[in-house]
C-alpha cells in the first residue's frame, strides 16, 4: 500500500480481523514521512455473490443497495445512517452462510433484512416490509 499523504511505501504496524464484519483492520506506517492510517479490507462482494431477483435474472450483489434500501426505513431515527450501516453488517452476516452456489435468492435477502429489522426497530420492519413485498 501507497501512503496516502506523499506515495510512499509503508509498512502494516497492526492488524485484526473484525469477526462481525467479515474485514480485517489494519494500521500502516510511511516510510518516507512517518505518517500513520488505518485501513479497512473486505471482501468485493460484489464481485463474488450473485443476487437472483424474483424474475430469476442474476445481479452482482450491492452492499450499497441493501443499505439503502434499509437506511429509508430508517430515516425517522436520529442516528439512522449509522444504525443502516451496522444493519447492513448484520444482514450480510446472516446471508453470507446460507449462499447457494454463489447466489443469494431476493426472498432470502428480505427475509433477512425484516428479522433484523423487527428486532431493532419494529417500524422501521413494517416500512421496509411496504416496500420490499416478498
Amino acid at each position: 500500500m501507497v501512503c496516502i499523504y506523499c506515495s510512499g511505501k509503508t509498512k502494516i504496524t497492526n492488524s485484526r480481523a473484525q469477526k462481525r464484519s467479515h474485514a480485517t483492520w489494519r494500521r500502516h506506517r510511511c516510510d518516507s514521512c512517518q505518517a500513520v492510517f488505518t485501513t479497512q479490507e473486505r471482501v468485493d462482494l460484489t464481485a463474488s455473490v450473485a443476487f437472483i431477483a424474483k424474475d430469476g435474472q442474476v445481479h452482482p450483489f450491492m452492499r450499497e443497495t441493501l443499505l439503502q434500501s434499509l437506511y429509508e426505513s430508517l430515516k425517522h431515527r436520529p442516528k439512522a445512517l449509522a444504525e443502516a450501516l451496522d444493519l447492513t453488517d448484520t444482514v450480510i452476516n446472516l446471508l453470507l452462510p446460507k449462499l447457494e452456489h454463489g447466489g443469494l435468492p431476493r426472498s432470502l435477502v428480505i427475509k433477512a433484512s425484516q428479522q433484523v429489522l423487527k428486532r431493532f426497530d419494529p417500524a422501521a420492519a413494517t416500512s421496509y416490509a411496504a416496500y420490499h413485498p416478498n
